[in-house]
């Protein structure tokens, strides 16, 4: 496991916010102690649920805190890996249950955006099946609004939005890196390798952000964004595709 302690953040509210992000290949665990930002992460791949309880105990118990101190939870909701995602909900339910606290679900796709500190950003995340998911999103202030909502497709049929200003990133572009380097109507920069997932740090920023907006849900409400029911492909749809 490796941690990056006690760093000064963009998050400078009273709050206590403890953040988990599991939709991708990293383990991700944040917690936000009045402005000081803790982050310990763990590339578990398939095996989160077996570090995330351990992980979120452990930044608890170096910070001196119990879990009936945290105001709010974060989690990224997705899109991402199913198993990810629904452990990080589950994960956030159960916690903020037990000692009844809100929680905030973040769009993955959404925290992504966040990491560029872009003002106009094109995600494309590896969804696997053959597929990315996809969102374009603005800032506008401190916001960033969707301006295409999530969807999943085949990579060469991700879009860019109208209007000029727009960067892409996510692990869809290392994935596919072929069919975007060879499309003629994709034109717009990627940026590199560091921005291919969102981590806790950022679900910390848009937990407290929507929290402090009022858009926190009780625990029993949260659920996570998906955007494909369908997760595994039968027998015959496998040997079809290769």
């Amino acid at each position: 496991m490796t941690s990056e302690a006690a760093k000064k953040d963009l998050i400078t509210s009273s709050l206590r916010i403890l953040a988990i992000e599991t939709s991708a290949e990293i383990c991700s665990i944040g917690l936000s102690l009045f402005g000081e930002v803790t982050i310990a992460e763990n590339k578990a791949n398939q095996n989160h649920s077996e570090h995330v309880l351990p992980m979120i105990d452990n930044l608890l118990e170096i910070n001196d805190l119990s879990l009936g101190d945290i105001d709010v939870i974060g989690f990224g909701a997705g899109p991402g890996s199913f198993t990810g995602v629904r452990l990080a909900c589950s994960v956030a339910q159960g916690l903020a249950f037990g000692v009844n606290i809100p929680v905030v679900p973040v769009p993955s796709l959404e925290a992504l955006a966040q990491k560029t500190n872009r003002d106009k950003v094109l995600v494309c995340q590896d969804a696997r099946m053959s597929q990315v998911y996809a969102a374009a999103f603005e800032r506008i202030g401190d916001i960033w609004v969707p301006m295409v909502d999530p969807y999943v497709c085949d990579p060469q049929d991700v879009t860019i939005p109208a209007g000029d200003g727009w960067v892409a990133c996510g692990s869809g572009f290392v994935s596919y890196k072929e069919v975007f380097e060879t499309s003629k109507k994709f034109s717009i920069p990627i940026l590199n390798g560091e921005y291919i997932r969102s981590t806790a740090r950022e679900v910390l920023k848009i937990t407290c952000r929507d929290f402090l907006a009022g858009k926190a849900v009780s625990a029993e409400d949260a659920i996570p964004t998906y955007v494909r029911n369908k997760v595994a492909l039968t027998l015959d749809e496998q040997v079809s595709s290769r």
